[in-house]
């Protein structure tokens, strides 16, 4: 009987392995005469990083449907698996569990691994009327989160968004922050490559931070240094997953009046129970010394403490140390 339920698997994912391909070369000849007819990327490709023929073409009926509800997948999402015997939903879900196990009722499986989150069924045939509606079944289970607005912060999302220009305002700023949040991550990159080739010995402040200066984004290292003087202990600094945001965080805790302060120039605060806080911002232009004299501006209403900051705690800070100690 073994033998049987496998050759009907290898059967069936005969069938699979041959669906897949018939695909890919509809999608590819579907992206061929999209970018030679149009060219340019609407508002909601430039929100998913890709354009509608990057998916596989039964998928795009739900591209927008579920842009409706707030998800942006990521064009890898499809047919999956050595033999393509499995459909996956790549991206952002964030789902909570009365969702998950709804899905999981219908056979669908959420799996998260580095940071992305994917859905994942097994197709009883490989036909695409089967699979696609499976994919409705888990479009009607994801709660409406409203429409989408954020872009996608996949890498590929990333690096497609890089070679367009939306239409919409909103996102034309965003772009400009995601390029220059791209640049300035090379430049660190390169600052800290230099320091490491001309002096791998960390001074006291660095030692606190856990990390070389050259390590912190340029928009916001003198501010960093500043707050570490001051008393204040911090962990991470700069741009945020979305590029349009600052932020600074860290081990330390802010009297009402400073808070207050820093509200009325834009800066929202936020602490949790343990004492642990975030500040963020977002600035009005994508340029560096703009944001380094917002940085400063902020750092500057922060009061002395007048005693030493605590070292950061973080895993990689405390591996710094342990390095050059």
């Amino acid at each position: 009987m073994n033998i049987h339920f496998n050759d009907n698997n290898q059967e069936e994912w005969g069938k699979f392995s041959s669906l897949k391909k018939s695909v890919d070369k509809a999608k590819k000849a579907a992206l061929k005469k999209r970018i030679a007819k149009k060219p340019h990327v609407t508002d909601l490709e430039y929100l998913l990083g890709a354009f509608i023929q990057m998916y596989d073409p039964h998928l795009e009926e739900f591209i927008q449907k579920l842009s409706e509800k707030g998800y942006a997948i990521d064009a890898s999402s499809g047919f999956g698996g050595k033999n393509s015997e499995f459909q996956v939903m790549t991206g952002d879900f964030s789902i909570d569990y009365f969702t998950k196990n709804k899905l999981e009722k219908i056979g669908v499986k959420f799996r998260e691994y580095n940071g992305s989150q994917s859905l994942i069924f097994w197709p009883e045939k490989a036909k695409l009327d089967n699979i696609k509606s499976k994919w409705m079944d888990i479009m009607n289970i994801l709660p409406d989160k409203g429409i989408l607005t954020t872009p996608s912060m996949s890498p590929n999302a990333i690096m497609f968004r890089r070679k367009y220009i939306p239409e919409d305002p909103h996102l034309q700023r965003q772009r400009f922050f995601e390029r220059l949040k791209y640049s300035i991550q090379k430049k660190s990159e390169n600052d800290i490559r230099k320091r490491k080739a001309k002096n791998s010995h960390p001074n006291k402040i660095e030692l606190i931070l856990g990390l070389f200066i050259e390590e912190i984004e340029p928009q916001v290292r003198q501010a960093i240094v500043k707050l570490n003087k001051k008393g204040y202990s911090t962990d991470t600094a700069g741009f945020m997953d979305n590029s349009c945001d600052q932020m600074i965080e860290g081990d330390f805790q802010l009297e009402e009046d400073t808070i207050n302060k820093l509200k009325k120039v834009g800066v929202t605060v936020e602490t949790n129970p343990s004492g642990y806080t975030r500040l963020y911002f977002s600035p009005k232009e994508a340029n560096i010394s703009k944001i380094n004299k917002e940085w400063n501006k902020i750092a500057s209403i922060f009061p002395e403490k007048n005693k030493a900051a605590s070292s950061s705690m973080t895993r990689k800070a405390r591996e710094f140390r342990a390095k050059y100690l």
